[in-house]
């Protein structure tokens, strides 16, 4: 059993400014806020060098396991995720969703000359204008198929 999160060493630099600069109290966080973003652009990639792995214990609470439990469920199509006996597998797929979003957050903000801030938020408001009340239904109507 894994029960460890790798941190992509590629994306060691931005993780410390982003936590640096107080946008995210930890890399957990961080973690967290990427997968969500690197699913919802559907930008899943595996990396193989990682820096300090983050203790899976750190995951505490029930918003962070939901989402990462959410973001195995719905990119295997296997509601069988949550089992503990694929508690590595669930790790994989959301390490490659943080990595896929840190990849975003380079690109769109670090690259872009913005400023973390303004650019964080203008990101979030540009995610929230695509999303409609339709993707909810629709959404919706898929877990109960």
């Amino acid at each position: 059993m894994v029960n460890r999160v790798r941190r992509p060493e590629e994306f060691d630099d931005l993780l410390v400014e982003l936590k640096n600069k107080g946008l995210f109290p930890t890399f957990k966080d961080a973690l967290v806020f990427a997968a969500a973003l690197g699913y919802r652009r559907g930008n899943r990639k595996s990396f193989q060098k990682s820096s300090e792995p983050i203790d899976m214990d750190v995951f505490r609470g029930d918003y962070d396991k939901t989402i990462m439990n959410i973001i195995a469920i719905e990119a295997s199509g296997d509601p069988n995720m949550i089992a503990p006996s694929k508690e590595d597998e669930r790790i994989e797929i959301f390490e490659e969703y943080a990595n896929g979003g840190l990849d975003i957050l380079r690109r769109e903000i670090q690259e872009g000359r913005q400023e973390w801030r303004a650019g964080l938020l203008n990101l979030v408001q540009r995610e929230e204008e695509r999303h409609t009340l339709l993707d909810d239904i629709t959404g919706l109507a898929r877990l109960h198929d």
